[in-house]
């Protein structure tokens, strides 16, 4: 009993000891006045901005802001745009390149329509024809001067050119004509697998040449070779059958020998029967004729 006593006694003592202490203690009140308001903090934050700016480094984070339209980062929809209609494309730069390449000013390269016959540019300049007439697109100027014997031509191509006023020929036979440049190939057909053929020795349309009326088949009378297809001297190559048996020749003249295309045989050409599986060795040759004004 006397123990509890005791005990009893001493936590009197402690909670003395602490309503003593509790004088020295903040009371709630005044534990809140130490905390700064809301409103207190929102001036707080302005004052700073206005009075430590540069302190604080805002004047380079507006700076920065500003040189990127408001925004740190710039994107695609936020670039200027540019009009690109007054700037030059790369032809007009190739064009210039031309005209300035030589140190001179002047084009080396004219652009037209037709035929450059009528320009009377320095030598050494090219033309081009935007309307490719009659499959010439390049030219270049060999001469001074005008006149289409000045120019040569550079890039053209006929494409195939059927020859007219064709004499002594079987059926459907037909010569052609193509120029590339300044090359020109004859080919031969119209019958079955590629022949070529003529009418017998006598039949209506049949054309004998007059050195050996018996022998020699007119198939392009004389200046039958149309201009621009005609070559720089004459030609003679072989015709054969369809096995390769050979029949005679091909000729080919000239404008010495007066731009003519005829077949020698080797034989009498038969009265009685056509002949319609003639083969021709390959007609190729060059041309310094102009470009030919018509196909």
């Amino acid at each position: 009993m006397d123990k509890l006593k005791q005990v009893i006694q001493a936590i009197g003592v402690d909670i003395g000891a602490l309503q003593g202490q509790q004088t020295s203690f903040l009371s709630a009140s005044k534990a809140y006045e130490l905390f700064p308001t809301y409103a207190t903090l929102q001036s707080q934050m302005a004052n700073n901005i206005k009075d430590k700016h540069l302190e604080l480094g805002l004047d380079a984070l507006i700076d920065t802001k500003l040189a990127n339209g408001g925004d740190p980062f710039v994107t695609r929809s936020k670039l200027p745009t540019v009009d690109t209609s007054q700037l030059a494309t790369k032809n007009d730069l190739e064009e210039l390149k031309r005209s300035v390449g030589s140190g001179t000013g002047t084009s080396t390269e004219l652009k037209g329509q037709g035929f450059p016959y009528a320009l009377d540019a320095e030598i050494g300049v090219t033309y081009i024809d935007t309307t490719a007439k009659n499959g010439a697109f390049k030219w270049i100027k060999k001469r001074a001067g005008v006149g289409r014997e000045n120019w040569v031509i550079l890039a053209g191509d006929t494409g195939k050119v059927r020859a007219r006023n064709i004499n002594s020929t079987l059926g459907a036979s037909y010569m052609e004509f193509r120029r590339i440049n300044s090359t020109v190939e004859i080919n031969f057909g119209g019958l079955s697998w590629g022949w070529f053929g003529i009418k017998r020795r006598g039949a209506e349309g049949y054309v004998p040449q007059g050195s050996d009326r018996e022998r020699n088949v007119v198939i392009l009378n004389v200046q039958g070779i149309p201009v621009g297809f005609r070559p720089i001297g004459s030609k003679i190559g072989m015709i054969t059958n369809d096995k390769g048996k050979r029949l005679g020749t091909w000729y080919l003249g000239g404008s010495g020998d007066g731009n003519q295309f005829r077949l020698q045989f080797d034989d009498p050409v038969p009265t009685d029967r056509d002949i319609g599986d003639i083969r021709f060795s390959s007609v190729v040759y060059i041309t310094d004729d102009p470009w030919p004004e018509t196909l």
